[in-house]
Order: structure tokens, then C-alpha cells, then sequence
């Protein structure tokens, strides 16, 4: 008896020292915000190669998998054992064998597969971006050469009229003495303008030079951490299996059996919960971006390339997606064309329709069980503390959240031996077995 009296007050001490400890760390982290988010955000720079490489490896390695199992099966048939290799020591090493051949084989098809998705949507986008804007600066420029041409037009006409006028003025200020007051105006004027190109003029072009030095620097940045990331994605998908055996065993040595359990059963459908939400989601939007440059191009719509990666990039997203590229792209056909671009936004609406009702359903099969509530709050929260990334990983990521919160219910109502309808209500026997 006193030693389960112990037990509880141990496990109640623990409790309080870790509400505590867990308190005394929310405040200070309040208390210091603007410290934690610098030191966050320098800690995430310095990760970025690390995660984009995890992100990477996440991503590719079901396709990773089905390529080593292939692979593995066809040399296994390919490479028949001699009827001298037929010792276990034999066996085991033309296993290893197959087993490197699969491993190599299917590493450079995962990156030969990202750098492909990689390098094909940047060649993609930035020759039609390029073509893009000519086009756009073209049509511009065209409009004004119009306006001018109708002036200058007007001008001729009018040569004679203007002349006769310029000469009646000039004789006019040269006898009122109005002829050296106009020229000390000037004067001031021209002061006046040397003085906006020192501190007005050269100080804009200084920091446009600045945005373009910071632009190339990101690019630069980008490809480095793109490069490390395809490194680390390397190692990762080659070693996540001696790295699940070693989490597996620090688990298990620090929980009870019972726990570990339970915390494998967790990550297993978080795992199958987010990725199969991710992957889907990818899949879906290539196939709206797919379906939507077949559609564009047989109805001889402008920056056909362009849209279609801009609609399915964007489609990516959870509910806003769909209206975040849709709106650059109906401005962008709305300069080439009014008209075709009306006929660009009834298919968008066809398509999302298509998508909403039928492909994105039939790929995600419902995998992360959100009403349509919390999907709209968990893209405006996420998005708003992580921005782009947030809004595609906030719905997966909440409707985890809210499943362990479930299970967490449950469990305190199955220890209450308590059973609900389904308005969340007693049961009216449970009712009776309290009143006893």
C-alpha cells in the first residue's frame, strides 16, 4: 500500500515539476518574443539546406521504394544463382549484391526525378515569365506610340498656327522686360532638377541596384541550399533505415513498452495522414496543371505555359489556391485579350469544380477528415505564421492536432466508463449505473 502511495505521489510530483517547468517556459517566451522569433528565423537559415534535403527525401521516398522493389525483383530473377553458389555464405552475398544494385539504382532515379521536376518547372517558367513580360512591355509601349503618333499628327497640322503664336509672344517679352524674369526661372528650375537627380533620382537607382544585388544573392542562395538539400536527401533516403532502427531503440529505452507502442502506432498514421495528403496534393494540382495547358492550348489562349504552372503551383494550396493564381492570370490574358479573358475564368470555375468534386476526392480519398471550417481556419493560421509554406502543411498539421485531441477524449471517456450518443450526450444507461 505505501508503495502505490508512492508511485502516485511520484507520478504527481513529476506532473507539477513539468506544469511548472512548461509554464515558466511560456512565459518567458512571451516575455522575450522578439528574441526567440530573431533567434527561430537565424536557426531556420541555418537548417534551410537540412530541412529542403528532409523535405526532399520526405517527398521522393515513396517513389524511392517502389523503384528499389522493382528493381530488387528483377535482378533477383535476372541473376540466377550457379548450382556451385549454393552456400549460405553464397546466398547472402549475392543478396547484398541485389540489394546494393537496388539501393543505387533507385537513388539516382530519385534524383534524376527531382532534378527533372526541379530544373523543367524553372525552364518552364522563366522563358514564358521573359516572353511574358516582353510581350506585355510591347503592347505598353505600343499604346503609347499611338497617343504620341496622334499628337504629333495634330502638331503638323497646326505648324503654322503655332509658329505665328511662339513670335507674338517672344515680341511681347522681349518689349516688357518678361524675357530676363523667364530666365532667372529657369535657372531655379534648373537648380531645382539638378537637385531632384542628386537626391531623389540617383538614390532610387541606388536602391534598385541594391533590390537587384539582393535578388541574385537569393538566387545564388537558393541553388546552394537546393544543392546541399539534393546532398542531404542523398544520405537520407539511403540511411532512414538504421535511423528508424536507432530512434525505435532510444524509444523503447526511454518509455514503457505499452507507450513506445503507442507513440509507433501515432507517428504511423500521422505519417500515412500527412504524406498521404502532401503527395496527393501534388499529384492532383500536376493534373489540373496538365489539364489546364491542353485546354489553354486549344483555345489559343495567351502565356499558356505560364498560367498553367501558375494554376497548378497554386493549386497546391488548400481553398485559396485556386483563387491565388487565377487572379495574376486572368489580369495577364486581360491585356492580350478581354474577351478570351472571361472565357479563361468560366474554365477555371469549370475546372475547380472538376477538381473539388471529382479528381482532388478520388486522389485524397478524405485523408485528413476536415469539415470545410477548419480547413479555412488552419490555411489562415499556418499561413499566417509561415506563410506559403504554411498554407499547403496547415491542414494536414491541424487535422492531426484535432485527431489526437479526439483520441485524447475518447480515452478520458472510456476511463469515466462513460459512453455518448451521438448529440454528445449520456446514454441513458449510463445515467442509471450513476444514480446506483
Amino acid at each position: 500500500m505505501n508503495k502505490e502511495k508512492w508511485e502516485t505521489q511520484k507520478r504527481w510530483g513529476i506532473t507539477a515539476f513539468l506544469v511548472i517547468v512548461g509554464s515558466a517556459f511560456v512565459i518567458l517566451t512571451l516575455h522575450n518574443f522578439k528574441i526567440v522569433t530573431d533567434w527561430f528565423n537565424k536557426l531556420i537559415g541555418i537548417l534551410s539546406p537540412i530541412i529542403t534535403g528532409a523535405v526532399m527525401a520526405y517527398l521522393v521516398n515513396p517513389a524511392y521504394k517502389l523503384i528499389y522493389k522493382y528493381t530488387g525483383k528483377l535482378l533477383d530473377k535476372v541473376i540466377k544463382p550457379s548450382p556451385k553458389q549454393n552456400t549460405e555464405n553464397d546466398i547472402h552475398k549475392r543478396e547484398k549484391f541485389i540489394a546494393r544494385v537496388s539501393r543505387i539504382s533507385a537513388t539516382i532515379f530519385s534524383v534524376l526525378f527531382v532534378l527533372i521536376a526541379v530544373f523543367g518547372l524553372v525552364s518552364m517558367i522563366i522563358p514564358e515569365l521573359s516572353k511574358s513580360l516582353g510581350s506585355l512591355y510591347t503592347t505598353l509601349r505600343g499604346l503609347d506610340a499611338d497617343d504620341l503618333s496622334e499628337i504629333f499628327e495634330v502638331s503638323s497640322d497646326t505648324h503654322g498656327v503655332g509658329e505665328r503664336i511662339y513670335n507674338a509672344i517672344l515680341g511681347f517679352t522681349n518689349d516688357t522686360g518678361i524675357s530676363a524674369y523667364l530666365a532667372e526661372e529657369v535657372q531655379k528650375s534648373s537648380a531645382s532638377i539638378q537637385n531632384y537627380i542628386q537626391n531623389s533620382l540617383l538614390p532610387s537607382l541606388r536602391n534598385i541596384m541594391t533590390s537587384l544585388g539582393i535578388g541574385i544573392w537569393s538566387a545564388v542562395t537558393w541553388v546552394k541550399n537546393f544543392l546541399i538539400g539534393l546532398i542531404v536527401m542523398v544520405y537520407l533516403i539511403n540511411s532512414k533505415d538504421s535511423m528508424q532502427i536507432s530512434a525505435r531503440k532510444i524509444l523503447f529505452a526511454i518509455l514503457p513498452e505499452k507507450y513506445a507502442q503507442k507513440v509507433l502506432s501515432e507517428l504511423k498514421e500521422i505519417d500515412k495522414m500527412f504524406g498521404g495528403f502532401i503527395v496527393g496534393k501534388i499529384i492532383d494540382s500536376f493534373i489540373i496543371g496538365i489539364i489546364c495547358f491542353v485546354v489553354l492550348g486549344i483555345m489559343d489562349m495567351p502565356y499558356t505555359m505560364l498560367v498553367s504552372v501558375i494554376v497548378g503551383v497554386t493549386n497546391i494550396i488548400p481553398f485559396f489556391g485556386p483563387f491565388i493564381g487565377a487572379i495574376p492570370s486572368i489580369i495577364l490574358i486581360l491585356i492580350q485579350s478581354p474577351i478570351k479573358a472571361l472565357y479563361f475564368a468560366i474554365f477555371i470555375l469549370i475546372l475547380q469544380q472538376l477538381d473539388g468534386n471529382i479528381i482532388g476526392p478520388s486522389i485524397l480519398h478524405g485523408s485528413t477528415g476536415l469539415s470545410s471550417f477548419w480547413v479555412l481556419f488552419s490555411i489562415l493560421l499556418f499561413g499566417g505564421l509561415f506563410g506559403f509554406v504554411g498554407m499547403i502543411v496547415g491542414v494536414p498539421i491541424w487535422a492531426i492536432i484535432l485527431q489526437g485531441v479526439k483520441r485524447l477524449t475518447q480515452h478520458l471517456l472510456d476511463k469515466k466508463k462513460l459512453n455518448l450518443d451521438d448529440q454528445g450526450r449520456p446514454i441513458a444507461d449510463n445515467i442509471t449505473n450513476a444514480e446506483k
